[in-house]
């Protein structure tokens, strides 16, 4: 293709991980590159792809330029016509280049129908003779794990992101785009940092939510003003509240309050101040441009119009966005995420019967329902599960409320976490102290980023999680959940071994098959902790054997460290 194929190669699969990996690791994200000749020329290949084992034949695209045609004969925009002989002309090469982009795609899908991977097309750069695009594949039932929008255009003409992820597709697309312009880059093909793109992505994406109010003025700038609502304090308070979302006549809004003139929302002092009258029930009404007061959601709503959302202040710097009651996107210190659940209930079921070997699925439902209830709690809280609750109470009976053993609901643990300190249970649900404040000395394990709440958490367990066993659930103040002792994921030795084989198989091959080596090589990696003395000198002698034969007719491959076993590691983390 051109001299620069494999580094850009190699430098946009990196930084698709980067990017991607820090939304979800699950991702996968894989890279890949097409180059179509679009001279005349004999002594070029009509089709170049890299890396050559990128996992689609070359002979797949034999009949590419001929469906481009087809389909560059039937696009709609053909039938338009500019007066202006140059934009009639940049009007017929955006048509030719989307035919290529679309014909590509189509391809792929035919040539990986029911594969595990969605793929994602950049539109091309002309280099030395080629159109070079870009692809993306990122694993479906990773993204179809997320709450997705239907509409992608709003007034059936302009564009709009469904969703976060679909957003940061996009913008890590460009860049792929912008990357190839510029050949001479030495180290990095995309100049921006992932902080630096995802937030360009929150930004595009925050365009479908302004959207859906119906003004113009206020398409552009809701990221920026919420990021600096969320930022203010008034009278020393932090802003908590609801911003809705939609226009001011919509059927399910009825307003209680109204403003005799509206505020505008990039007048972020007054917002702030405003943001104080809002509740659970009486909720800011916008349209994206102005404020015209507060209000109330009414009705049932029609989800698939998208034609209302919800900004949630929920602390200091933090905010998120709700659709139909889904989060669809949450921002921290201006940093944006995907929304995760809070507790993931099937670790939490494999931890309390690692942790506690007689516990029954009766008792942890009973647990996990009462966790759950307890992440309401505003102020955050914390529950000390315990096999020694009864003495340990007696012990830290000065500095705790010891009460009579009391059966926890869900109906009254809220009640009980409104105080400081922890709440002293055993397994069977039953409450023995409240407020408790937990002694333990200082452990080099403690986090100084975190609070004294999960500090003393770390303290309490490293003194005498020897003695017996037990799990302390730190709910914080925005709801999420620390697990101590954190035990890692147990996983199948099989997972190990199948992959140990597949690395023997591909160093038996002349040529290294890069598509299929990278994926196992990052997940040795990635789970290092589960290997063993004997299964890591093992990989780390095939790698090298492998990275011999990769180096040899390359200029450029990624640099590895030799693995290395976990002394923490055990066989109680195989299932």
């Amino acid at each position: 293709m051109w001299g620069y194929q494999q580094h850009f190669q190699l430098s946009l699969q990196v930084e698709a991980e980067q990017l991607f990996n820090n939304l979800d690791s699950k991702f996968e994200p894989r890279v890949f590159l097409i180059g179509v000749l679009t001279e005349k020329n004999d002594n070029r290949h009509p089709i170049c792809l890299e890396p050559e084992d990128c996992g689609y034949r070359v002979e797949s695209f034999s009949t590419l330029k001929e469906l481009a045609k087809e389909l560059k004969e039937v696009d709609e925009e053909s039938r338009i016509f500019h007066s202006h002989p140059v934009a009639q002309e940049k009007h017929l090469q955006r048509i030719n280049i989307k035919a290529y982009k679309d014909a590509i795609e189509k391809i792929l899908k035919k040539e990986d129908l029911y594969g595990n991977f969605e793929k994602f097309i950049s539109f091309p750069t002309y280099i030395e003779g080629f159109l070079v695009f870009a692809v993306l594949e990122l694993r479906k039932e990773t993204l179809n794990s997320y709450y997705t929008l239907s509409k992608d255009k709003f007034q059936d003409r302009f564009k709009i992101s469904r969703s976060f992820i679909e957003s940061t597709i996009d913008i890590f697309l460009k860049e792929c785009t912008i990357a190839f312009k510029d050949p001479d880059k030495a180290i990095s093909a995309i100049e921006r940092s992932s902080d630096e793109l995802l937030k360009e992505s929150a930004k595009q994406f925050m365009y479908t939510i302004s959207q859906a109010g119906g003004n113009f003025e206020g398409l552009h700038g809701l990221y920026e003003s919420c990021n600096a609502i969320s930022a203010l304090k008034y009278e020393g308070e932090e802003g908590l509240g609801k911003l809705v979302i939609a226009p001011k006549d919509h059927i399910n809004i009825r307003l209680s309050l109204e403003l005799e003139e509206p505020i505008r929302v990039n007048n972020f002092r007054k917002v702030r101040k405003f943001l104080e009258l809002s509740n659970s029930d009486s909720l800011i009404i916008s349209d994206s441009a102005v404020i015209y007061g507060l209000g109330e959601i009414i009705g049932k709503y029609n989800p698939k119009s998208e034609s209302l959302f919800v900004i949630n202040f929920t602390n200091h710097y933090k905010y998120e966005i709700l659709h139909d009651n889904n989060q669809i996107l949450n921002v921290e210190y201006r940093l944006p995420y995907l929304p995760k659940d809070k507790i993931d209930r099937e670790k939490f079921y494999d931890d309390f019967s690692r942790i506690f070997k007689l516990i029954t699925k009766k008792q942890i439902n009973e647990l996990w329902d009462l966790t759950l209830q307890a992440t309401e709690q505003k102020h955050g809280t914390m529950l000390v599960i315990s096999e020694n609750a009864i003495a340990e109470a007696k012990r830290l009976g000065k500095q705790s409320f010891a009460l009579k053993p009391l059966k926890l609901t869900p109906k009254i643990i809220n009640q009980i976490t409104s105080i400081d300190g922890s709440v002293m249970m055993d397994i069977d649900s039953t409450c023995h102290a409240i407020g408790v404040i937990l002694d333990g000395l200082a452990t080099e394990k403690g986090d100084s980023s975190r609070g004294a709440r999960y500090n003393s958490a770390i303290r309490y367990y490293e003194n005498f999680a020897t003695e017996f066993s037990m799990a302390i659930v730190i709910i914080s103040e925005d709801g999420m959940i620390d697990i101590i002792p954190k035990l890692k994921p147990r996983i199948k030795h099989s997972e190990i071994s199948d992959r140990l084989n597949e690395l023997k198989s591909l160093n038996s091959l002349e040529k290294v098959e890069r598509k299929k080596y990278y994926p196992i090589i990052n997940w040795f990696e990635s789970n290092q902790f589960y290997l063993t003395d004997d299964e890591c000198d093992k990989i780390n002698k095939l790698r090298k054997e492998i990275e011999k034969k990769e180096a040899e007719p390359a200029s450029t491959w990624v640099v590895r460290k030799d693995l290395v076993s976990n002394d923490e590691m055990n066989d109680s983390y195989y299932k």
